[in-house]
């Protein structure tokens, strides 16, 4: 990450990019297929299928902010130009999964525990996170130069990884209405047969859709970036 050339970059996604489209596309179809014929949860009936959706979310926006802040900490000490670029083509689409989180969040919870919301730690740590990254993508647009923004965006996101580890073991820290881990847990998953296969299946399937988004992110500014520097040289 620290000496691979943001340009060379560029060129592999744009080259493999349409791959990630029709991997997604094929993902979906055998995500959907599995969602709408796996049998109903017993006690929550069908709005419990509305976890295949949440929970991939919930785990891409802890994990896409953990390779910003990495990425970030990286672009500070290193000065790298491609850090800094990952981070800022990450913002965006860490910002709309953990407003997924949020919102299919509170239509479960809804229809699980009476309440679009309640202030407890594993739900209030993720509106924390969900500030941060609003807050990251912000000052990445609010400075003129985006040497500037991507400087104080990565402080930023430094100091938003502090959150992580709370978000993560909230729930084991302090008693909340949301329930613990079900699949990455000391035992093995909770989760069993066509349930867990299915929510793999669709992590997958939303991986790999926001990657193809980052892809293109990714690009697009570097060709923005490319397109400035011609014309300020022209000039």
């Amino acid at each position: 990450m620290i000496v691979l050339n943001p340009k060379n970059i560029s060129d592999f996604l744009d080259r493999y990019k349409k791959i990630l489209l029709f991997l997604f596309l094929g993902l979906l179809v055998v995500s959907l297929g599995m969602i709408v014929f796996i049998e109903n949860d017993y006690y929550q009936g069908v709005s419990f299928k509305i976890m295949f959706i949440h929970v991939p979310a919930a785990w891409l926006s802890l994990m896409f902010f953990g390779i910003m802040g990495t990425a970030s900490i990286i672009g500070l000490v290193f000065k790298s130009p491609t850090s800094f670029t990952i981070a800022r083509s990450i913002s965006p689409i860490g910002l709309l999964m953990s407003l997924t989180v949020l919102f299919t969040g509170s239509i479960w919870g809804y229809l699980t525990w009476g309440a679009f919301w309640v202030w407890d730690a594993r739900l209030t740590s993720m509106l924390i996170l969900t500030f941060i990254y609003l807050g990251h993508f912000l000052v990445l647009n609010s400075f003129e130069h985006f040497q500037k923004s991507d400087f104080a965006a990565a402080i930023l996101a430094v100091i938003g990884l502090v959150n992580l580890p709370i978000v993560k073991f909230s729930v084991n820290w302090w008693t909340t209405l949301h329930q613990g881990a079900s699949v990455f847990k000391v035992g093995g998953p909770s989760l069993s047969g066509i349930y867990l296969s299915t929510l793999m299946i669709s992590f997958f399937c939303v991986l790999t859709l926001c990657v193809y988004w980052i892809a293109n992110i990714f690009i697009t500014i570097i060709e923005k970036r490319r397109y400035e520097r011609m014309k300020l040289f022209n000039e």
